[in-house]
């Protein structure tokens, strides 16, 4: 048995973190949806995780991996995941050609930028299949019916989607890095009840209001502060990411929220 294992939860987070540009290699093949594959551990070392990541790297810009286990160590509310590559663009017109297409969450440069930053790339994030959705019901039946036939085997269908859940705007100065988060807002889902609010000595928050809008400045001792708002709908959320540069990331809101 395997003794490390991860909640399927944690390890969809963890995929659908800000981070790496490279894994979101721009595309615009056409993808159709791909026979279903199965990923088993053939020694007991190989961990659920790496199961996932496995299936993960075959996915090409513009694809989505529905995944499903039976077991419910795993995967307590018994329920499919899912998981995506995007698309990613080093040229400005070509992200906002896509993000137009797929129904972005609107994100754009503002018309002046801090002090010596330049655009580096835009990333586009996929949006997943609503659980009411007539797709994502047919993949539940699906795969739940090939794992109730076979072992305890990750069954998975790669797709194709459409829309997009996030848009992310990447700069540079130097060393430096700032980045530009827009995502609409879902209900949260927890697994195993209502989750406990976590207690973190690390940060700080101070409510900041710019160009009269609410924003939440959040300053962290190991990491990289961050500034939130939401719009005035309540459907989109937009996030300022840098490591320890208050004054640029203050800087780059008022530009941004002026053109609002």
């Amino acid at each position: 048995m395997i003794k490390n294992k991860v909640k399927v939860a944690l390890f969809l987070a963890a995929t659908m973190m800000v981070g790496s540009v490279n894994a979101y290699a721009a595309s615009t093949e056409s993808v159709s949806i791909s026979k279903t594959m199965s990923a088993k551990p053939e020694k007991e070392f190989v961990s659920y995780d790496d199961q996932i990541k496995d299936l993960i790297n075959r996915l090409k810009p513009g694809q989505m991996i529905a995944y499903y286990t039976a077991d419910q160590e795993y995967n307590r509310a018994d329920q499919i995941y899912f998981t995506s590559k995007g698309f990613a663009f080093t040229k400005y017109t070509d992200y906002l050609a896509k993000s137009k297409a797929m129904k972005a969450p609107a994100l754009t440069k503002p018309a002046a930028l801090p002090k010596g930053y330049t655009f580096k790339n835009a990333v586009v994030y996929l949006k997943s299949p609503e659980r009411t959705s007539s797709l994502y019901k047919k993949l539940d039946q699906e795969l739940k019916g090939k794992a109730a036939k076979g072992e305890k085997f990750v069954y998975s269908d790669i797709i194709k989607a459409n829309e997009a859940s996030a848009a992310i705007l990447n700069y540079e100065k130097g060393k430096v890095k700032l980045q530009v988060v827009a995502s609409y807002i879902a209900p949260e889902q927890p697994i195993g009840g209502t989750p406990v609010p976590q207690d973190k000595p690390n940060e700080s928050k101070e409510t900041i209001v710019i160009n009269g809008v609410e924003c939440v400045y959040t300053a962290d001792l190991k990491g990289r502060d961050h500034l939130d708002w939401v719009d005035e709908e309540q459907q989109i959320r937009y996030s300022i990411w840098a490591e320890d540069i208050k004054s640029d990331i203050l800087r780059y809101a008022k530009n941004m929220l002026a053109q609002t």
